[in-house]
C-alpha cells in the first residue's frame, strides 16, 4: 500500500517550485500523476530596489477570511496542500488539491477505502479527497478554526501582506531573546539600530543594510491564541536569504520585538522584512466605446505634443504619466522626420517612438479573423495553427514579449488588453534553454494548470506565495508579481508577469475555471477546454 505520508518526493514535480533547478517547497508530495504536463512555476528576478517605502503597507492585522458558506457537508483542510485524487487511491494521480484553511463541498456518495487512505470522499465537481490528520469533516475542529485566522484571502489581489528578506530566520515558535541572539548575529547591535530609527535619529535614507526600507513601529496587539493550535503546516526552511520575499497574513508584538506570521505560519521578525508597495497599476476592459488599438505608456513619462496651424508640431510642455493610456486609430503621421500618433482622447500627439501600441492580431489562432481589423489584410495570413477551443467563450490570449503587452479575446472579440513584464533575457535564442537567458518562450500554448498561490525557489531566492498562478510551458507561468511596478518592462526570470489587479481578474477568466474551494487544479481532460496562449516576440 503506497503511504500518503511516504509518497515519493520527486513525484510532485516541482509544483510549486522552478521545475528544473530548484528544491520542492512542500512535503509529503503525491504520487504521480496520470499526465506529464508540468506545472512548475519559474522564478521570477528579485526586486532591483533595496528601498521602499514602509508606510506603502498597512500594519493593521486583517481578520480571518470568512468561512465557506455551509451549503452541504464538506471536507476541510488543515494542510498547505491536501491530495485531490481521480480515483480513491493515492496511485490514481492528483486532479487539483485544496489549500491551507480550504475546503471542498462532498458529492453524494459513500466514502470508500482505497490504497493509501482507509476513508475517501467524493467531493465536487469530481475526485477524491483522503478524510485523515489533515482534513476534517468538522468545521468547528479546533485546528482547523485556528488555520483559518492565517489562511489568504483569495477575494482580494493581494492574498497576504509582501516584503522583501533582509535576511532573515524562521522560528516555529515565539523565541525568547537567548534564542535570537544564537540564531542572529550582532543581534544587540540590529535592535539598538532599530530603536533608534524609530526614534528618529536615523533617518530612513541612513539606516544600516539590514534596515533599509523595514518599518518600524510595532503592531500593537498580542500573538493570536491561534497560533498554540496550528498543527504542522510549515515549509522546510529556516532561512530566508537577502532579496528574496515574504508573505505574511498578520503581525503581533511579544519578547520585545515585533513579529510577521507567515503563509506557512512561520514567525520572522518584522525588522527584517522591507514591505513591497502595493501596484495600483491596471489594464483595460474593451467594449463600451473603447476598442483597440491602444498607447500606454511604460517605462517613465512621454512628451505630448500639438499640431500647428502652419502643420508643424511643438512640445505642450505636458507630458503623459507613466502607465497612462489611451485610444488611438493606430495610423501614424509623418511630420518632418518624425512620426506621430494622435490620441482620439484629446487630440494631442505622441511620437511613435515613445508609443508602446496595442492592437489585436489579424486572425485567431484556429484562422478566424479577429473583430475589427482589415479583412482584406487578414484573409491574406489566416492559418489554422490550433482547432478553436471546445467551448461557448473560446478564450485564447495574446502576449508580445518585446512590446510588453497581453491582450485576451473570447473568440474573435478582444475583451481586455495590459501592459505585462516578460523574461529580462526578452525571447530565445536558437538551441538555448530559455531559463538560462530569463528568457520569455514563444509559440503556441495552452493553460497546464491553475494554483491561487504557488512558491517558487531556487538556490539563489525564493518569491513566496506567488498569486493567480498559471502554467503554460514547462516552468513558465503567467502570475501575479507583487514585487515590482514595471509594467511593459522586461523584467522576470522568464514567466509573464501581472499587475495584481490583472492577475486576480485573468486568473478566473482563464479556462479551465478552477472549481469552488479547490486551491489549485491541473488541466486534464476531466477539466475542460483550456484557454489558449500565444506568446511572440
Amino acid at each position: 500500500m503506497l503511504s500518503l505520508e511516504r509518497a515519493p518526493a520527486g513525484t510532485l514535480l516541482c509544483l510549486l517550485s522552478i521545475g528544473a533547478c530548484a528544491r520542492s517547497s512542500t512535503s509529503g508530495a503525491p504520487p504521480p500523476a496520470a499526465s506529464s504536463d508540468s506545472v512548475a512555476v519559474a522564478p521570477a528576478a528579485p526586486s532591483a530596489s533595496a528601498t521602499v517605502a514602509a508606510s506603502a503597507v498597512p500594519t493593521a492585522s486583517a481578520s480571518a477570511p470568512p468561512a465557506p458558506a455551509p451549503d452541504g457537508p464538506r471536507i476541510y483542510s488543515k494542510r498547505r496542500h491536501v491530495w485531490i485524487f481521480y480515483e480513491p487511491s493515492a496511485s490514481s494521480g492528483w486532479a487539483g488539491f485544496l489549500g491551507l484553511g480550504g475546503s471542498v463541498r462532498l458529492r453524494p456518495g459513500n466514502p470508500r477505502a482505497g490504497d493509501g487512505c482507509a476513508s475517501f470522499y467524493p467531493v465536487e465537481p469530481r475526485g477524491w479527497v483522503c478524510l485523515n490528520d489533515k482534513t476534517t469533516l468538522d468545521p468547528d475542529d479546533p485546528e482547523y478554526v485556528a488555520i483559518r485566522r492565517f489562511a489568504p484571502r483569495l477575494e482580494s489581489p493581494f492574498p497576504h501582506h509582501y516584503g522583501e528578506s533582509r535576511g532573515t530566520p524562521r522560528y516555529l515558535t515565539i523565541p525568547t531573546p537567548e534564542q535570537q541572539r544564537k540564531r542572529e548575529a550582532q543581534l544587540d547591535e540590529h535592535l539598538r539600530n532599530l530603536e533608534l530609527l524609530r526614534e528618529g535619529k536615523i533617518l530612513p535614507e541612513n539606516a544600516p543594510p539590514g534596515l533599509r526600507g523595514v518599518d518600524p513601529r510595532p503592531a500593537g496587539q498580542p500573538p493570536p491564541e491561534e497560533l498554540a493550535r496550528v498543527p504542522h503546516v510549515q515549509e522546510e526552511r529556516d532561512y530566508i536569504k537577502p532579496l528574496s520575499t515574504i508573505a505574511w497574513s498578520t503581525e503581533f508584538d511579544a519578547e520585545g520585538r515585533t513579529w510577521l506570521v507567515t503563509a506557512d505560519v512561520m514567525l520572522v521578525p518584522k525588522d527584517r522584512v522591507s514591505p513591497y508597495p502595493a501596484s495600483t497599476f491596471h489594464g483595460e476592459h474593451l467594449g463600451d466605446g473603447l476598442s483597440l488599438p491602444l498607447v500606454f505608456i511604460r517605462e517613465k513619462p512621454r512628451p505630448k505634443y500639438r499640431k500647428m496651424p502652419d502643420g508643424t508640431v511643438q512640445p505642450t510642455g505636458e507630458s503623459w504619466p507613466r502607465h497612462a493610456r489611451f485610444p488611438t486609430d493606430g495610423q501614424a503621421i509623418a511630420i518632418g522626420e518624425k512620426s506621430f500618433l494622435v490620441s482620439k482622447a484629446d487630440g494631442m500627439l505622441i511620437d511613435v517612438d515613445d508609443a508602446t501600441v496595442v492592437k489585436p492580431s489579424l486572425t485567431t489562432p484556429w484562422g478566424a479573423i479577429v473583430d475589427g481589423v482589415p479583412e482584406e489584410e487578414a484573409r491574406k495570413v489566416a492559418v489554422q495553427r490550433v482547432p478553436p477551443p471546445d467551448s461557448p467563450r473560446k478564450t485564447w490570449v495574446e502576449v508580445s514579449v518585446l512590446s510588453g503587452w497581453l491582450i485576451a479575446y473570447e473568440g474573435t472579440r478582444p475583451v481586455f488588453a495590459t501592459l505585462i513584464a516578460p523574461g529580462r533575457g526578452g525571447v530565445p535564442r536558437r538551441g538555448v534553454d530559455p531559463l538560462k537567458d530569463a528568457a520569455t518562450p514563444v509559440g503556441t500554448f495552452r493553460i497546464d494548470g491553475k494554483f491561487w498561490t504557488a512558491t517558487m525557489a531556487n538556490d539563489a531566492f525564493v518569491h513566496s506565495d506567488v498569486p493567480f498562478a498559471q502554467n503554460f510551458h514547462g516552468p513558465h507561468a503567467l502570475h501575479m508579481a507583487y514585487w515590482h511596478d514595471d509594467w511593459g518592462q522586461k523584467k522576470s526570470g522568464g514567466c509573464i508577469n501581472l499587475s495584481p489587479e490583472d492577475a486576480r481578474w485573468f486568473f478566473l477568466w482563464t479556462e479551465p475555471a478552477i472549481p469552488d474551494g479547490w486551491y489549485g487544479v491541473r488541466s486534464d481532460k476531466d477539466a475542460g477546454p483550456a484557454t489558449i496562449v500565444v506568446v511572440h516576440s
